[in-house]
């Protein structure tokens, strides 16, 4: 259903919405800011300053957004067989869009959710400029916590996160946050980098990076079954080489 947008709407430059917000955090690795839930910049910026209206078009220029953009959905659509006819996605902190642009070709209808508004604008004004039904793709700024009544009740076949995990202050409550999202049978895909022996320098929770120990507590914790672990790939960042990790987890049907 998405094969239309695989080269237009993620191809240009675009500038953000010049709507003006007063919250400006996101959680990418292009921020230095922690909050609790939520979510931010997923999908693998390097360093820079808060993303703003004013500088969220430069977000997607760094070398490792492009890189991780690549290299992570190609990891996830290995990981889970998603269908274009059937599969309903939300992108969680998923920031300009980078996750969305590998995933969209492959499922029924994606559904991004960033804190960052600046953010949430850009991306939402691409998916407009390319006049895509919000049925079939929208983006909403939203802290989530797990209630009936976000995202008008929507619960999802895969919930994807990447290099965002490493920004949220309890990976524990963030992964049961998540999990209420899911269908039964629903899969949570989450990418982020291992522990290095030197922490990323960033002002981060858990900007050290995790094991796989650390993530299968998380994902047992929300009670998600069937866990997996795949160091797919290596990347640079920070001028550290890290692997990059993808860990999946299935709710349960009963």
């Amino acid at each position: 259903m998405f094969a239309h947008i695989k080269d237009a709407i993620f191809g240009g430059d675009t500038q953000g919405h010049s709507h003006s917000h007063s919250h400006t955090h996101g959680h990418g690795p292009g921020h230095g800011h922690s909050h609790g839930e939520g979510g931010g910049g997923g999908g693998g910026a390097g360093p820079g300053p808060d993303w703003t209206k004013e500088t969220v078009h430069l977000y997607e220029q760094q070398p490792i957004a492009a890189e991780i953009g690549d290299k992570v959905p190609k990891a996830m659509r290995k990981a889970y067989a998603f269908d274009e006819d059937t599969t309903t996605v939300m992108d969680f902190a998923c920031g300009t869009g980078l996750i969305a642009r590998g995933l969209a070709p492959y499922c029924k209808s994606i559904v991004g959710v960033d804190i960052n508004p600046a953010m949430v604008d850009h991306f939402a004004e691409k998916i407009h400029n390319q006049g895509i039904p919000l049925e079939e793709m929208r983006v909403v700024c939203a802290d989530l916590k797990g209630t009936g009544s976000e995202l008008d009740g929507q619960k999802f076949d895969v919930i994807v996160c990447s290099a965002a995990y490493h920004h949220f202050e309890s990976i524990n409550d963030i992964t049961r946050t998540l999990c209420f999202f899911l269908k039964p049978g629903g899969c949570l895909l989450v990418a982020d980098f291992m522990k290095s022996a030197q922490p990323v320098p960033e002002d981060v929770p858990n900007n050290e990076g995790f094991t796989e120990e650390d993530i299968r507590g998380a994902y047992a914790g929300a009670g998600l079954e069937g866990f997996s672990f795949d160091r797919f790939t290596k990347t640079k960042f920070h001028g550290q080489i890290v692997d990059l990790f993808l860990a999946k987890g299935t709710k349960s049907t009963v």
